[in-house]
Formats: C-alpha cells, sequence, structure tokens
C-alpha cells in the first residue's frame, strides 16, 4: 500500500451472508456462474463495500471484471489492490496472464486504470452497426435476388433445437469466445445469454457452416459470435445472408423496439464482417480492446 491509499481498506472474499451484496455490484453486467469474487471494503465509519472484481478462468488466462460503487472516492486505490490481489492468485495457480473480460473503448473510465496497473492492449477488434429494419429490407432484397443461388443441403436452425458442443469446435479457431463462456450463455434462465431463437446455425446436412450468436441489449441486437466457414467466398457471402434471413425474416417480423444490430469483427475475419455490415447499410463504429498483463 502506498501513502496515498486508505490505511481502513481492506480486501477479502465475500461471506456467504454478503455473497449477494457483492454480486449486485455487478447486476449492470453480470459474471459467469463459476466466477468467484473478491471486494473492496471500506472499514471506517461504517463497513461498505466500495468495489469487487469477479474473476474466472478464460482460456489459459483469469480474466477478471471489476465494478465500483458509484461516486466511490477510493475508486483507484481499491480498484488497484483488487488487481494486485488476482495477480497473486493468479500467480499461485500457476497461470500467466490476467485478461479484463469485457472488450474496451478507447474512452473507457477502465483503460487508465489498466495501463496504471501494467496492462497492455492485447489485440483490438471492429464493430460496425445497422438499422434493423433497413437491414431486414436489404437481407429480404438480396435473398429474393440470390435465392437459386442457396445449396439445397442448407438448413437454417434456431439455437434452441440444439446443444453448444455442436458448434465449438467450429468456432474454436477465431477465439471470440471461450468455450465456457459460450456454454454459459447457452441457457434460458442466463440474464446475460444469447437469445435462443434469434441466434441461428447454418448446417450443410449434418456439417455446421455458419453461426451467429446473439443477446439483446436494450434496443440492440449485439452479435457476439459471426463465423462463416463454407471453403468458397461466394457461398460465405450467401451463408452470412442465409442466417440474416433468419433472424430478421423467418423468425418474425422486427420488433418495434429493435432498432440496431451490431457486429463485432473477429480478428480473422474483419473485412467479411465489414463487407457484410455495409451491405446492410451499416456503419463503422470505433474498435475496442482486449487489456492483458503478463504475471
Amino acid at each position: 500500500m502506498t501513502g496515498s491509499e486508505p490505511t481502513d481498506l481492506i480486501v477479502r472474499e465475500p461471506t456467504r451472508a454478503d455473497a449477494d451484496r457483492a454480486l449486485y455490484l455487478f447486476r449492470a453486467a453480470p459474471v459467469p456462474r463459476q466466477a468467484r469474487v473478491l471486494v473492496a471494503v471500506k472499514t471506517q465509519p461504517l463497513e461498505r463495500f466500495v468495489a469487487a472484481a469477479a474473476w474466472w478462468p478464460m482460456g489459459d488466462a483469469l480474466g477478471f471484471r471489476l465494478a465500483v460503487q458509484p461516486g466511490s472516492a477510493v475508486r483507484l486505490a481499491s480498484c488497484s489492490r483488487l488487481i494486485q490481489q488476482l495477480a497473486e492468485r493468479g500467480r499461485a495457480a500457476g497461470i500467466r496472464s490476467l485478461r479484463y473480460a469485457d472488450l474496451l473503448l478507447d474512452q473507457s473510465e477502465w483503460a487508465p486504470l489498466l495501463k496504471e496497473n501494467g496492462f497492455v492492449v492485447l489485440h483490438s477488434e471492429r464493430f460496425f452497426e445497422v438499422p434493423a429494419r433497413e437491414a431486414r429490407a436489404r437481407t429480404m432484397e438480396i435473398a429474393e435476388r440470390m435465392r437459386d443461388k442457396f445449396p439445397p443441403a442448407w438448413r437454417t436452425d434456431s439455437i434452441r433445437h440444439h446443444r453448444p458442443e455442436t458448434i465449438l469446435d467450429f468456432i474454436e479457431p477465431y477465439h471470440l469466445m471461450p468455450a465456457e463462456e459460450v456454454c454459459d450463455r447457452w441457457r434460458d434462465d442466463c440474464p446475460y445469454g444469447f437469445e435462443l431463437d434469434l441466434s441461428a446455425i447454418l448446417f450443410d446436412g449434418a456439417r455446421p457452416v455458419g453461426v451467429f450468436l446473439m443477446r439483446r441489449k436494450l434496443d440492440m441486437l449485439f452479435m457476439d459470435v459471426r463465423v462463416v466457414q463454407t471453403g468458397n467466398r461466394l457461398l460465405n457471402s450467401l451463408a452470412n445472408v442465409a442466417l440474416l434471413r433468419y433472424t430478421c425474416v423467418t423468425v418474425g417480423p422486427v420488433p418495434n423496439d429493435l432498432k440496431r444490430l451490431q457486429f463485432r469483427g473477429g480478428e480473422m475475419e474483419h473485412r467479411e464482417t465489414a463487407n457484410l455490415a455495409l451491405r446492410m447499410g451499416g456503419s463503422e463504429l470505433p474498435p475496442r480492446h482486449t487489456y492483458a498483463r503478463s504475471l
């Protein structure tokens, strides 16, 4: 602890009695079921939680998310202490790096804190946004124009009718989301889970050749995972249209309160995601970054 840090700040695991109070700090960004939690506690004049860190395995790294009480004057000190404790736990477990679980914009409140604690940008991803009704109209137009070119063996199913293992090997090379997180979000009772009816898998016979995994966020449908791999450039374009047709047309009309579709471009698929979004009448948003630190 440096001289500028408060002397009445402690870091501990929540007790069984205050576990719900600790998890409440993450109400705006729920954490996986397997996550463990540390809390930073001000002990004077009364004990109160000022910040928390939730952490869980993310591939070969220890992933984590921070949360703070609004208006906390000890935000920097408390979060830095939490990160120090996570680093100690990671090293003791033989883990080689810490990774912030969320992709962050340059202006994110967490970016300066992470940099001050030794984190650097591990990689960046591009994002694209499309008006929902325009996406539906463009999809219908393209699908009608190309209807004779869709392979007869293709079929598109809601993920509700399949287990996550159906596509785990298919999407794994793109490192868009750890398998544990995919499985966790593939649940009807998950508050931050995928839209089971709108998310879809495209099959060529019995083989998956495309998948869209999406979540609803207020007036936006956010695409966490978009992987299309048919082995043919033209068929890749058709596969994207087939999946969009399922989500925007086959399932039903776009709800009035759904205004936007947002695409995340994986590291190996920037160009294809950009082309898809622009064809749908979309535009590019500022990039977001993954922050990591070696242990």
